[in-house]
């Protein structure tokens, strides 16, 4: 399949599974409340951080190696081993190693039950199933890999409607169904896909010094970077309580939305891209980067641009009247995901031009300057060390700014590199138009049919009236997503005749 057909067809399994696994989680969330669903949130958060710490880069490493070309059995094998090593090790920790108080400390009260379960459930679906993922993604098998996403999506939705309907909703039920959930798909693809192996001869040693030699640089980022997330989410649980930590999630999640395009299309760019790099094709490399660099970024502004001024009546209308304390850090980190997009292609990029050394030394100064940060955030004005107390509030402002400035920095490090053009430009006139056009849209709906009209049916017209405008604005300026008048038209016209000749897009 083309890389454009993979990229349209993950686009859409993408949004479909992002719309699905959304509705689940604001479901978990209404029903479970604040003060559990920030309990239930925590627990993901920090082992999502700790299995990253435990990984050390590794799993970057592995869809690095798989893109380039076809591996031998033994190479995945070896892998799995390394996932294997990974599980056990935790379970130990946890079951045997970590004294009762000390988890206490660690997970604020939570039992050695729980915190185990959590973390399985965390495992096999990052770890597990990530692996299966870049499998599929390395080779081309992207329709299957999304399909099944797709499914596990929906089944997740329907157990979770069969616990609420059976009254049954809770927290470990939850992280049980995760776990069964991934332990049936990963059987299935063991089953179903038919994978290329490569005639190669492969030694656990030669294996061993290929990863050591890629993660080396990884795990000092990995180990702050783990410390990083674990304190952010650790000091809000600690200083606002679960309910904070409630109101954080629920607002990372809807702000997420903006994510569905650049998750789609990740493991597509570094595939491509690190098959390019393999191949000198410094020419494709450059095309790739700067069309996927503009091309996501204004999407991911221009649905942020609209979502923003509604961030009160969706969160009435997903969760009621208990999480709308919450309504102003979820306006702020519906800016967050704008500079994510850049800093998930700028990461991929890095990796998949085996420029990691400079990637983690960027990313530890900017760290260890978040970690300082996110204390005097959150600590109240009367701790020992005293700071401002902001609950979930300071952590979504610690959070805008610091991607924000780190992701600038290692475009504009990657520009000097590859010797490109550095170019800001794109960034403040498409935030500040769709923020503008947001906000227009917004108050002119509310100002003709009035605010007394159901949240769905104002939210409908403006978004008709905003995304139409959107259409004109990119249209009279192509180069905001990397393109000029004749590229746009022709791609249109593709477009036409595909819909209407079912042609091929490639």
């Amino acid at each position: 399949m083309p890389m454009t057909k993979r990229l349209v067809f993950s686009v859409v399994a993408n949004t479909t599974r992002a719309i699905i696994s959304f509705a689940t989680g604001m479901i978990i969330a209404r029903n479970l409340g604040p003060e559990s669903y920030g309990v239930f949130s925590f627990l993901l958060v920090s082992f999502t951080a700790l299995i990253s710490l435990f990984d050390m880069g590794s799993s970057s490493a592995f869809f690095s190696f798989i893109s380039k070309r076809i591996r031998s059995k033994k190479f995945f094998m070896h892998y799995a081993y390394w996932l294997l090593f990974q599980f056990v090790l935790f379970v130990v920790i946890i079951l045997i190693i970590t004294p009762e108080k000390w988890l206490h400390i660690i997970w604020e009260g939570e039992g050695r039950q729980l915190i185990l379960i959590a973390f399985i459930a965390v495992f096999f679906q990052h770890q597990i199933w990530g692996a299966i993922a870049q499998i599929g993604e390395s080779q081309r098998l992207t329709t299957k890999v999304q399909m099944l996403g797709v499914l596990i999506a929906f089944i997740h939705f329907v157990f979770i409607i069969l616990l609420l309907w059976q009254d049954k909703l809770s927290i470990d039920l939850i992280y049980y169904l995760i776990i069964f959930e991934f332990i049936v798909a990963t059987i299935v693809v063991r089953l179903t896909f038919a994978l290329e192996f490569a005639d190669e001869k492969t030694t656990f040693n030669r294996t061993l010094v290929e990863y050591w030699k890629f993660c080396k640089p990884l795990i000092p980022y990995a180990w702050v970077g783990v410390i990083m997330s674990f304190a952010d989410n650790w000091l809000l649980q600690h200083f606002g309580g679960a309910v904070e930590q409630a109101y954080y999630a629920v607002a990372s999640q809807v702000a997420g939305i903006s994510l569905i395009f650049t998750s789609s299309v990740i493991r597509i760019l570094w595939k491509e891209v690190a098959e390019a790099n393999e191949n000198n094709n410094q020419e494709r490399i450059a095309y790739i980067y700067k069309k996927v660099n503009r091309i996501l970024f204004i999407l991911g502004a221009s649905i942020t641009g609209f979502l923003l001024p509604w961030t009160k009546e969706i969160i009435i209308f997903l969760l009621g009247n208990e999480f709308v304390e919450g309504a102003f850090v979820m306006s702020l980190m519906m800016l967050y995901p704008i500079h994510q997009s850049l800093g998930q292609i700028n990461a991929s990029m890095y990796y998949a031009l085996e420029l990691t050394l400079d990637y983690v030394l960027i990313g530890i100064v900017n760290m260890s300057i978040s970690i300082i940060a996110i204390y005097f955030m959150l600590a109240p004005v009367d701790a020992t060390i005293p700071g401002l107390g902001l609950g979930s509030v300071g952590l979504g402002f610690k959070m805008v700014i610091s991607q924000f400035i780190g992701v600038n920095f290692l475009i504009w490090w990657l520009s000097r590199k590859q010797g490109w053009s550095f170019d800001f430009s794109y960034q403040l006139v498409g935030i500040g138009l769709f923020l503008l056009l947001g906000f227009v849209s917004y108050l002119a709906i509310n100002m003709l049919i009035g605010d007394e009209i159901h949240v769905l049916i104002r939210g409908s017209a403006a978004g008709l009236f905003y995304f139409c405008s959107t259409a004109v604005i990119l249209y009279k300026i192509p180069w905001l997503i990397g393109m000029n008048n004749n590229e746009v038209t022709a791609y249109l016209n593709r477009c036409v005749n595909v819909i209407f000749n079912r042609g091929n897009i490639n």
